[in-house]
């Protein structure tokens, strides 16, 4: 069967005429009269943040002596289940120019007051900390040159306490410090050690501590980042050394859902969207359309042309230059290199493919094409396929996985909420706001469950924005 080759919709021609393309790289060729339509993006340096704060919307709590939730046997310690509400507010600025331990790094801590009552009602302040700047290979683990940003800690990584769980700490700092009493001003506890983290959630819901040493398993949404502010009942030798003032010998102060800031670039234009409700139907968890999401780095390259809007295996509408990076900021990477369009036969599955690509498409919400988990939208480019998932090295994750890629209009809010609206196209329709959806279901091709192995949720929802749509 012959198809003739389409013409591109007026809405796509229109947003077109906004977007200058660059053709430094050999363009993706189609027969002559057809026409590819190129999309693109590079935020490829990982975001990191200096600073953080704590916010309005999240407890403050101190941690109190108490079994370790990870090894029980010991007792009384730090990282228990042991937790009592109190006040306090923070915040802090740190400057990390060297992931080196050395007395000449420069590491520091920029700014510092942080404020909270004790269980014992007495009210304490940390406004002053110098950071801890040792020879290489002295103590029991590196400290980042004193201060580091993106690092995997705890658990089983030999770097901090094993009675914490494996979490990713987008701000990690040890330092010495006076302990003041926040009325007075009068030194408490003066030159204790110190030990914070802005990290990833380590949790639940209930506020009980997750037992996970060699996964982590920590809530890497960036809304629920939590801040741990630790004076250790030891001295800088390791030796025991209660700190005065305190009750029990130690401070274990916790915020939650702090703010984290000073960001060393916009993170909000790549990022993954994390397991949890579907915004739209909050029954249904976890999926893939959550306003749960993770900051990280990355950057793609995709040529697609769309010969007809038939599905039929004779289709040939196709896809190439495919160059798709993502990297977490625990330094997992994921590639995809190859992507073979996928030609169905006309009327099976749940939708059609539009002969595996469609250009200038209206889909999801009660469209019948598409998840009905995302809203209605318009999809400049959409496109169904078969790919590998590689890590870092160029080794195979996960073969023969299906893909579904959209560059559409924008269906998330500045906040990066979801827009809910399956009825009407509420979707941002501005040149500058066109983003592209990566998405790898956990399904296999008969959409049977089948979760991608080395994703560690078992599907990737990979999110671009400000990305670039022109003709080659």
């Amino acid at each position: 069967m012959k198809y003739s080759k389409k013409i591109l919709p007026a809405a796509l021609v229109a947003l077109l005429v906004v977007f200058a393309v660059s053709c430094e790289k050999s363009p993706f060729v189609g027969t002559p009269d057809s026409k590819p339509l190129n999309s693109s993006a590079d935020y490829s340096d990982m975001v990191t943040f200096s600073g953080s704060e704590s916010s309005d919307v999240g407890v403050v709590y101190e941690v109190l002596p108490g079994p370790s939730v990870i090894n029980p046997a010991m007792n009384p310690t730090p990282f228990s289940n042991n937790i009592k509400l109190t006040t306090g507010d923070y915040n802090l600025v740190v400057e990390d120019n060297t992931d080196t331990d050395s007395p000449e790094s420069t590491d520091a801590v920029i700014s510092v007051n942080i404020k909270f009552t004790a269980n014992n009602g007495r009210h304490f302040k940390i406004d002053r900390i110098n950071v801890i700047h040792k020879p290489e290979g002295a103590g029991d683990h590196t400290f980042f040159g004193g201060v580091g940003l993106n690092k995997v800690m705890h658990g089983n990584t030999g770097i901090g306490t094993p009675l914490m769980p494996k979490m990713l700490a987008y701000i990690t700092l040890w330092g010495i410090t006076d302990l003041k009493d926040a009325t007075t001003g009068e030194v408490v506890a003066a030159n204790r050690i110190v030990h914070i983290m802005t990290a990833s959630r380590v949790r639940d819901k209930d506020l009980k501590l997750i037992p996970s040493v060699d996964v982590d398993k920590s809530d890497h949404d960036f809304r629920m980042a939590e801040t741990h502010v630790i004076l250790p009942p030891l001295d800088m030798a390791g030796n025991m050394s209660p700190v005065p003032g305190t009750d029990h010998g130690f401070i274990h102060m916790m915020w939650e859902q702090v703010e984290l800031n000073h960001a060393s670039r916009d993170w909000e234009t790549a990022f993954e969207i994390l397991p949890g409700p579907s915004a739209i139907n909050p029954a249904i968890s976890p999926t893939p359309f959550s306003n749960k999401v993770a900051f990280g780095a990355g950057s793609y390259e995709l040529g697609v042309i769309d010969d007809v809007d038939v599905d039929s295996p004779e289709s040939t509408d196709r896809v190439g230059n495919v160059s798709i990076k993502y990297k977490r900021p625990d330094g997992t990477v994921f590639v995809i290199d190859n992507i073979q369009v996928i030609h169905k036969e006309a009327g099976t599955g749940d939708h059609t493919f539009f002969g595996g690509v469609g250009l200038a498409k209206t889909m999801h919400g009660n469209t019948g094409i598409g998840t009905p988990l995302m809203p209605k939208l318009l999809s400049y480019i959409t496109l169904w396929g078969v790919a590998d998932l590689k890590d870092g090295n160029g080794n195979v994750l996960a073969a023969g996985r299906l893909i579904h890629i959209m560059v559409s209009s924008r269906t998330r809010t500045d906040d990066l909420k979801l827009i809910t609206d399956v009825e009407n196209d509420a979707t941002d329709h501005s040149p500058h706001n066109v983003e592209t959806h990566i998405i790898l279901p956990p399904l296999d091709m008969a959409g049977n469950m089948s979760p991608i192995p080395g994703t560690g949720h078992g599907f990737l929802h990979l999110m671009f924005e400000h990305v670039t749509l022109g003709l080659r």
